[in-house]
């Protein structure tokens, strides 16, 4: 870590500015710098050290893991490591002392540096409780077919009963190994006793980044270890320490050496599943058991066509005969048959069905190699996407889905693709239709990707993200090898710039080589690439130099991504791209150049997030077509020149570092602008653009984040007389800290949100408002010392009409991780250890208008402490992981009946101690899900069941399902036996989770 390199490099420094023999450089006293320095960085790489101890120490029990921000923190860390790296190497060159000094190299590294120690300040809690899932299932289909389910089943017996070490399963590609295997490590994240973990291969892996991939997985940090050895023994010794764990390695193509990855067969608790496509990759690596994954049978083919055409196409007795026929042609092969009827979804033209198998028994004709055949199925899915709509590209026809689709074989295999990322990269690439906003536009690009999903050609793995099977991308690939010729070189740990002609052809349109290892593209290669368009070299995080005459003979580019690099400097050759549309440098901290872009009046995006630019570049008033700017997070630029944003007429979108404060003049002028995130002057500059902006006629809706006082944003959705505004504090004391004004005039805050406060007051917070009856959704997020929202006493009737007034109008409340939250009202005149039980006298509820109530990782919450005047309007709840609670509802001596006429849905997840739900029975013909689990001690589901005229119970009339886990449904009691049997048809049981 820092402290290693620390007292050896600040030394040499020390000593170089004593030789140097000057306590001044130009102005700045270089000693008292080089002091400060120090200091920051030993209290960083002190607290570097504890933070690293801590989440190490933790994570080992399995129950903990880092959270996401401090991941964050410690990756930024490693880039001052690395940084403090390099100066030692530079240290002794010439003219170091004045660079360093005189440059503002040293400042800006001091105020880095002091902002990680700040923000560290701020964490609370270094980690999270891994709940019993201890992850989240995967996205999977329907398994088919009895082989799959057999082998399902057999598979576990091996690793659950029988503890196998380890297991293969193979295939052909698109047989389902994948998915077998997604099933089998869900039902695996229900077992308590196991820790399972997934690492997905591929075709082109190096030991050194599987090696990063498990390590990611298991919580292990490997960055300060280069030798693939040590970097296995200390894999070796994080998998020896855990008590029961899987580890699934996906689509593995070759053999792999174990020993390089930790040797997890040497260890008793370790369970290894494999896929693959060789029987031989099987043998090779030692697996104990071998499964064959293997096609599905006529009838199973025929019934997973049908499920992927859904049952909204109907078809005719002559359609079907042909839709069994084309089942037929793909050979039982899941992939095929998915792809295909997914392609067909919707039709019911007995012309078009007939027309459809024709070709497609003439596209597998004379094809004898099953994979062949795959692929031509694969193609005849792509040429049916948008068969009218056709339009004319580099010489030849695709649709915009055609187009979109092809575009995403440029990332690497396996790769999850953020959607939004996505899109943005259509607009830039021109893709689709022309919008008139950027909003429609990003509407536009969803809409496509949401029809490559629905079509098979893509797949959703998580809610914001798709990607591509592996043999789709294979399809994609080879149509990308002819016209449009595209090269992808993506994620194959290329240390050097390919210099081969092959690779840089002159008909060649896109290049990528993201994701790789390169260091240096040095003085002299300069490929003859005139109709290249793309060029994506993002996230080579080792490249620091880019010769000016790599670009000199690409006079076509559009779109250059460069972002996460570590280049200083953009080439002047640059300067000369006049087709350039989109330029993207985000996350180059260390780019302190951009060359005059005054000649690239074709740019509509330019992305500058990040980096360390003191300036804006060169003729930058002259990018009058600049649709989108970004200037986020550059804390070395202090101002932008005045009268340039208007200059910008049809920005949309548009991000200022937090230091800047424009005019609002400027900001007004920017008549098309969507989006805006930057700094006002509360008082006056606020309300003024959100009057302009209302009063723009044709304004289409907006998006505002304003940066309003210190942790304090405020962000807007404006539309035409629908706006919202939500108000976000971020770890403030807030108990010693000055009161933030959250009025705004004549304007009303719809979301309060607070993040990492301490000393939170609700009602203190709320009368700072301009009118508590807009707020309907409140958020409160890892706050220390929040022991309940609201805290009355009964005796005081003034303070209790305060609180129904200020709190009665919100309708949404989510409360996550509060480690010291004990209730939602608490009563002073109570005992402490019935608190949160008793109901307030009033007649009417403090959260009278409450919909939806969420809380998470509360675990000292004994009781919900929400008076029943409260659950009136209460649609949904969900209470998640909240080690200590006893009991939901609590009737108050209220009688044997509690009725709640609008709640429709009921989520209890790991409730170990939850021992009632309501000792009254619920009356709630409203309830449409019921969902428990992990609630071993919770004995009777106190549901009442309507008597009908015959005297027989029947279900609550709008219920659809109840999911809980088989073992606890089974052992429950019931006030009369019938009840159980009335409550079957509607049970979902949880696959194999225990209690």
């Amino acid at each position: 870590m820092l402290d290693k390199l620390l007292e050896p490099i600040l030394s040499a420094i020390g000593q170089k500015l004593v030789d140097f023999g000057a306590d001044k450089i130009k102005g700045k006293d270089s000693k008292s710098i080089l002091k400060t320095l120090k200091r920051n960085l030993k209290s960083l790489s002190a607290k570097a050290s504890d933070v690293e101890e801590q989440i190490n120490n933790g994570e080992q029990s399995g129950k903990k893991k880092r959270k996401r921000q401090v991941e964050n923190w410690l990756e930024e860390v490693r880039v001052i490591e690395n940084e403090v790296r390099e100066l030692g190497n530079e240290v002794q060159e010439e003219g170091f002392i004045s660079r360093f000094f005189g440059g503002d190299q040293a400042t800006e590294l001091n105020e880095r540096v002091n902002e990680l120690v700040e923000e560290s300040r701020h964490f609370g809690e270094l980690l999270l409780t891994v709940y019993e899932t201890r992850g989240n299932p995967m996205l999977t289909t329907k398994l088919f077919g009895e082989a799959f389910e057999e082998n399902l089943e057999r598979i576990w017996k091996c690793v659950v009963i029988d503890k196998v070490p380890s297991i293969g399963i193979y295939g052909m590609g698109g047989v389902g190994k994948t998915t077998l295997t997604k099933h089998i490590y869900n039902r695996l994240l229900e077992e308590p006793q196991y820790r399972v973990y997934w690492v997905t291969v591929s075709h082109e892996f190096s030991i050194n980044k599987l090696q990063d991939d498990i390590a990611k997985v298991i919580g292990l940090d490997l960055s300060a270890e280069n030798d693939e050895d040590k970097r296995s023994g200390l894999l070796n010794i994080a998998l020896s320490r855990m008590k029961e764990f899987v580890l699934v390695l996906d689509d593995v193509w070759d053999n792999i050496s174990l020993i390089k990855v930790g040797n997890p067969q040497s260890l008793e608790s370790a369970r290894l599943i494999i896929t693959t496509r060789s029987l031989e990759v099987c043998h090779r690596i030692g697996c104990k058991e071998n499964f064959v994954v293997e096609t599905l049978c006529r009838d199973e083919a025929w019934d997973l066509f049908q499920e992927t055409l859904g049952q909204e196409t109907t078809l005719s007795p002559q359609v079907k005969e042909i839709a069994k026929s084309m089942a037929k042609e793909c050979d039982g092969l899941p992939l095929g048959i998915i792809t295909i009827a997914g392609s067909m979804r919707g039709e019911t033209d007995i012309h078009v069905w007939r027309n459809t198998i024709t070709e497609l028994k003439e596209s597998l004709l004379r094809l004898d190699d099953m994979e062949d055949k795959v692929f031509a199925v694969l193609k005849y899915s792509f040429d049916r996407l948008d068969p009218h709509y056709k339009r004319e590209y580099k010489g030849n026809e695709y649709t915009k889905l055609q187009l979109c689709f092809l575009y995403c074989s440029l990332y690497p295999e396996d790769f999850d693709i953020n959607k939004d990322k996505l899109t943005n990269k259509f607009i830039a690439e021109k893709l689709m239709d022309k919008r008139k906003t950027r909003k429609e536009e990003v509407d536009q690009g969803h809409t496509i990707l949401d029809r490559l999903v629905n079509v098979c050609l893509l797949e959703n793995t998580r809610s914001d993200f798709v990607k591509m099977h592996d043999l789709v991308r294979e399809m994609a690939l080879k149509i990308t090898r002819g016209n449009p010729k595209f090269m992808v070189l993506a994620r194959l740990s290329l240390k050097e710039i390919p210099t081969e002609e092959e690779y840089w052809t002159e008909d060649l349109e896109k290049m990528s080589l993201m994701e790789n290892e390169i260091s240096e593209i040095p003085e002299g290669i300069y490929p003859n690439c005139p109709i290249l368009s793309t060029l994506l070299l993002n996230k080579n995080r080792e490249l620091k130099l880019i010769g000016d005459s790599f670009f000199s003979l690409m006079c076509g580019l559009c779109n250059l991504d460069l972002s996460g690099t570590f280049i200083t400097k953009l080439p002047h050759s640059v300067s000369e791209l006049k087709s350039l549309n989109a330029l993207i440098l985000k996350k180059c901290r260390k780019l302190v150049f951009v060359p005059n872009l005054g000649k690239l009046l074709a740019l509509r995006e330019l992305d500058l997030t990040s980096t360390a630019i003191k300036e804006v570049p060169q003729g930058m008033e002259n990018l009058v077509n600049l649709r989108f700017l970004s200037l986020l997070s550059i804390s070395n630029m202090e101002m932008l020149p005045t009268g340039l944003l208007p200059k910008f007429k049809y920005l949309q979108c548009l991000y200022l570092p937090d230091g800047i404060q424009v005019p609002i003049e400027e900001i007004e002028s920017l008549k098309r602008l969507e989006k805006f995130y930057g700094r006002v002057n509360y008082g006056c500059d606020l309300n003024r653009i959100i009057q302009f902006r209302q009063s723009v006629q044709g304004c289409y809706t907006t998006y505002f984040h304003f940066l309003i006082a210190p942790g304090v944003e405020l962000k807007m959705e404006l539309g035409m007389g629908n706006d919202y505004i939500f108000v976000i504090v971020n770890g403030h004391e807030l108990i010693r800290r000055e009161v933030i004004d959250l009025t705004l005039r004549e304007h009303d805050i719809q979301h309060l949100e607070y993040n990492y406060c301490r000393g939170l007051s609700l009602l203190d917070e709320l009368t700072r408002l301009n009118n508590s009856r807009s707020l309907k959704t409140l958020r409160i997020n890892w706050c220390h010392e929040v022991e309940c929202l609201v805290r009355l006493s009964t005796r005081n009737e003034q303070q209790l009409m305060m609180a129904r007034d200020k709190l009665k109008y919100i309708e949404e409340i989510y409360l996550n991780d509060l480690q010291d939250f004990t209730c939602v009202v608490a009563n002073l005149e109570i005992e402490e250890d019935v608190v949160a039980v008793a109901p307030l006298p009033h007649p009417l509820g403090i959260f009278s208008s409450l919909k939806i109530l969420s809380i998470l990782g509360c675990d000292k919450m004994k009781k919900l402490g929400l008076p029943l005047p409260d659950l009136q309007n209460l649609e949904s709840i969900l209470v998640a992981f909240c080690g200590g609670i006893e009991e939901i509802i609590h009737q108050g001596g209220r009688g044997g009946v509690v009725c709640l006429p609008k709640l429709k849905r009921i989520d209890l997840v790991g409730l170990p101690k939850l021992k009632s739900i309501c000792e009254a029975t619920i009356v709630c013909n409203s309830i449409e899900l019921i969902s428990l689990g992990g609630c071993r001690r919770l004995k009777k589901l106190p549901l009442f069941l309507p008597v009908v005229d015959d005297h027989a119970y029947s279900p609550p009339p709008n219920l659809q399902c109840i999911s809980v886990d088989k073992e606890w449904w089974e052992s429950l009691e019931w006030d009369h036996p019938t009840h159980k049997d009335i409550l079957q048809p509607f049970l979902s049981f949880f696959p194999h989770r225990k209690n």
